[in-house]
């Protein structure tokens, strides 16, 4: 006999609703009354744990997850019960944290339940409020509601009772028609475009503060159904317009029991005669219920009737909530929530509560508002949590609300209208948020934002010292800038930014900013096209963030964004203290780089017995009169010829960023090991180091520079011995941008500056130039500006050669030797040729063409890249940097065995 949803309604009513003894029974039952045959045959699981954030963070254990992968990410369900009676509300935060954590595989739906009433959650639609609450009771009727339950993947979606989108898309979309409408008429009819928005937005919050219970019951309602028959809108909404501005509360006549608002956006009023058209228009967005709109679309939405020129120019987009939250949970709610599951102690909290009372948030690019709208509701989250854990913890239900304000929150933009509508966007968020957790903060004044909320430029304003920066910068391409900005707009770019060398995406520019404006314990997220993870946008923004002290704590790497905008982004959040756990793409990896791609932890990797005594740094003179000009070299051979035994070319790493084949600029006296008695038969190299070394050794603190003042400093005895039986090496400057190796004759004695690899094999040669060694060299390399330091005991010594076994079946690794050592061959050939011809360097070289497909240039290092690949058996779908770990772990097991 099948069990029914009447089954489990009857069920429910014998419970005591009691959430440790009865809540898996209860679920299951549940899960039965849909179809299954029991809540883990389903496939769900319970108690499912949930790390809480931090690598070394607590374990959290959520009652139920079912992730249901046969709907393709678009349904499962997280449930997590509590007692009989128990405030819901309370527990929304636990429960989006959950669901937050619970990567990559998000359920769809989140549900929390007393044992009488389901809350349903869509997190992706709505953040912070059910799209349903249904009674057990009324399961039954509700069902519709529950089709993301039902044993058969429903291909109909479920029917809510709450989602707030509709309603808000509908309110917006006709406030919008009704300011077309005045923007249109505003000229000839003796008022200007200002005019209009601001009586618009006196109507939104006039709208809003009715069904939210801040102005007596359809008062606002009244007015227009006034002005309908006969009266003035100047007069009847213009007269409650200035009410609201009025201190205290209208003690008799019409606008009785109005209160006052606040002198912000009611400073001004405009009083407009509105048509009878227009009037319609207004009554039909009254009539919504704007207790459902939600502020934090609302405004986007709306902003979308402005100029649409203007909008693409400026970049302007619309963001989901759950988008939002990819920025302001990872960069405000989570970081709070770590502190205050961390404090212990009164003392810790009551510290925390002035913190949280200082806290400042400031979105340079806040269009409408939405995030710092989002950010606020969060903040205020924060807050309960916090005093809750205060109140609990001196047992008293007495706590004191108001620590958060939106006086808190900073926003700018260069589009007036956005910036009056970021203002009640976020004049609004305070009641929605005292309505929400049934706060005793008084709702009214309305707070004043005009000099929270500016409209400046970005690029050329300070900005507002903030603890969290946040928001979606304007997206527009580099090439398109020049002609939607126009070119002084450009060349003040350029002039603010000189080291940013080419034309990047405009959103680039907010990244740099932001981290020159985070202190040491700030957090940043801001979204940005997918360019900023690539190429030149990358280098201006995401490689100046981490080659700053900057470390990606949480990350998008890409994806397609919602609103209107068709672009796919990237979402990057940051701080300047080194993170415990890192989130990319909805996975937990070790660390995240600047191309958003996940690097494993390979500071454990062992130093290979192998790759020992092969690289090396070059000699240090002590002594910079050791270092001798081409022409001093050639008048010392040329009067003794003897003298070309301890004098010889001396490779710097400078050499190395240039062309080295046109000859090398500076030559070195090197007496090696000689005894000092051999060193003074070379009379003129010897007299001059006597004369101009030998007093500054004289002065050096190291007994043995000073004993051995004719020897160099740092002699490299171990680098010579590899060296004396090969006619070259292959060396790298210790600082460069790309990090590349060239062959060098092993006449040239290398600097300190240089890293050199004692081998003249091509195909050594060919691994080093390769994409799997700039993996690994990335991976462990230590920066500099934006250069990379080769360092020879990680990026070296750590690297795992190929092990391919030549006595294999097939002689296929012999080939492929072979084949990477002509490939190399022809690349050095190629190299030297194009210096040769176009007197370049290596780095201008590899600047000019690199990334340029149809270059010779990238197609060789392609094919070396595939040949490379083939050699090591990897594939473009490995995780390249895992596998080579794993293969440096097997070769030092093997070396230790």
């Amino acid at each position: 006999m099948s069990y029914t949803i009447q089954d489990f309604i009857e069920y429910h009513a014998t419970l005591k609703g009691d959430e440790k003894s009865e809540a898996q029974t209860f679920l299951d039952r549940f899960f039965r009354a849909f179809g299954h045959e029991g809540a883990t045959d389903a496939g769900a699981i319970y108690e499912h744990r949930v790390k809480k954030g931090s690598a070394k963070g607590k374990t959290g254990f959520a009652d139920l997850v079912w992730k249901r992968p046969e709907t393709d990410g678009k349904g499962g369900v997280l449930i997590e019960m509590k007692s009989r009676k128990e405030d819901l509300n309370k527990h929304t935060s636990q429960l989006f944290t959950y669901w937050w954590q619970l990567v990559p595989d998000r359920p769809r739906y989140a549900i929390l339940c007393n044992f009488d009433e389901f809350w349903i959650y869509d997190f992706n639609l709505q953040v912070d409020t059910p799209v349903d609450i249904i009674q057990v009771s009324q399961l039954l009727q509700r069902q519709n509601a529950f089709r993301f339950m039902t044993k058969a993947v429903s291909k109909t979606p479920p029917i809510f009772g709450n989602n707030q989108i509709p309603v808000t898309t509908s309110a917006a979309s006709q406030l919008g028609v009704l300011y077309g409408l005045l923007k249109d008429r505003s000229r000839k009819d003796g008022f200007d475009e200002l005019t209009a928005q601001k009586f618009v937005l006196q109507c939104v919050l006039a709208m809003f503060a009715e069904d939210r219970g801040l102005l007596p019951e359809e008062k606002f309602l009244e007015c227009i159904d006034s002005c309908l028959n006969g009266e003035s809108t100047y007069d009847v909404i213009g007269g409650l317009f200035q009410e609201m501005n009025r201190k205290g509360i209208t003690q008799a006549g019409r606008y009785k029991g109005v209160d006052y608002f606040n002198g912000g956006l009611f400073a001004d009023i405009y009083p407009i005669e509105l048509t009878e058209f227009e009037l319609q228009k207004l009554r039909a967005v009254a009539i919504e219920d704007w207790s459902k709109v939600r502020p934090a679309i609302f405004g986007s939405i709306f902003e979308s009737t402005s100029d649409d020129r203007e909008r693409h120019a400026r970049g302007m987009h619309f963001t989901s909530e759950g988008d939002i939250m990819k920025i302001v949970y990872p960069t405000i709610t989570k970081y709070w929530g770590e502190k205050i599951e961390a404090a212990n102690t009164i003392a810790e909290l009551k510290a925390l509560q002035l913190e949280l009372q200082s806290y400042r948030v400031l979105d340079p690019a806040c269009g409408s508002g939405n995030f710092l709208y989002m950010a606020y509701q969060e903040l205020k989250q924060v807050e309960v949590d916090l005093l809750n854990k205060i109140s609990s913890k001196q047992k008293t239900s007495q706590i004191q609300m108001g620590l958060v304000t939106p006086n808190q929150f900073y926003g700018m933009d260069i589009n007036p209208f956005a910036v009056e509508l970021a203002r009640v966007t976020l004049t609004i968020a305070r009641k929605v948020a005292i309505d929400k957790h049934r706060l005793s903060e008084p709702a009214l004044p309305l707070d004043t934002l005009d000099r929270n909320i500016i409209c400046q430029d970005a690029l050329f304003t300070d900005w507002v010292k903030a603890d969290a920066i946040i928001g979606n910068p304007p997206f527009l391409g580099g090439k398109r800038i020049r002609t939607h900005l126009g070119n002084d707009y450009i060349e003040r770019i350029f002039a603010k930014f000189p080291d940013v060398k080419d034309s990047v995406d405009f959103c680039s520019y907010w990244f740099r900013i932001a981290h020159d404006n985070l202190n040491e314990n700030g957090r940043a997220g801001l979204v940005g096209t997918n360019s900023i993870g690539q190429g030149k946008s990358r280098v201006a923004s995401i490689d100046y963030i981490v080659q700053n002290g900057g470390y990606i704590h949480d990350a998008i790497s890409t994806q397609e964004w919602s609103g209107e905008a068709a672009v796919h982004v990237s979402i990057a959040n940051w701080s300047k203290q080194i993170p415990r756990i890192c989130r990319l793409d909805n996975k937990i990896v070790s660390r995240i780089n600047s191309s958003f791609q996940a690097e494993i932890d390979v500071s454990q990797a062992a130093r290979l017995k192998s790759n020992a005594n092969l690289c090396f740094t070059g000699v240090t003179p002590i002594g910079r009169a050791f270092v001798i000009s081409l022409e001093q070299a050639e008048v010392w051979k040329k009067a003794n010829p003897k003298s070309q035994e301890i004098i010889h070319p001396f490779l710097e790493g400078n050499d190395l960023v240039g062309n080295p084949y046109i000859g090398l600029k500076n030559w070195i006296i090197d007496f090696n090991d000689m005894r000092i008695e051999d060193a003074s038969e070379y009379i003129e190299p010897f007299a001059w180091v006597r004369s101009q070394v030998k007093p500054e050794r004289d002065l050096n603190r190291r007994q043995i520079y000073q004993r051995y003042w004719w020897q160099l400093g740092e002699r490299r005895p171990a680098m010579r011995e590899a060296l004396k039986n090969l006619s070259q090496y292959f060396a790298v400057p210790q600082t460069s941008k790309w990090a590349i190796f060239l062959p060098c004759s092993s006449e040239w004695l290398p600097n300190a500056r240089t890293r050199i690899v004692a081998s003249e094999d091509f195909y050594i040669l060919g691994i080093l130039t390769s994409r799997l060694h700039r993996i690994w060299m990335e991976a462990q390399m230590s920066t500099l500006e934006d250069r990379i330091s080769y360092t020879h005991n990680t990026c070296f010594e750590t690297f795992p050669f190929s092990q391919s076994n030549t006595k294999n079946k097939e002689l296929k690794p012999l080939v492929l030797y072979q084949q990477i050592r002509s490939t190399m061959q022809e690349l050095h050939q190629y190299r030297t040729e194009q210096m040769e011809s176009k007197q370049w360097g290596i780095t201008k070289l590899y600047n000019e063409y690199f990334h340029e497909p149809a270059s010779q240039l990238y197609k060789l290092h392609a094919k070396l890249d595939k040949q490379v690949m083939q050699l090591y058996g990897f594939s473009e779908d490995d995780d390249l940097l895992e596998k080579l770990l794993h293969l440096n772990q097997e070769i030092a097991s093997k070396e230790s065995s």
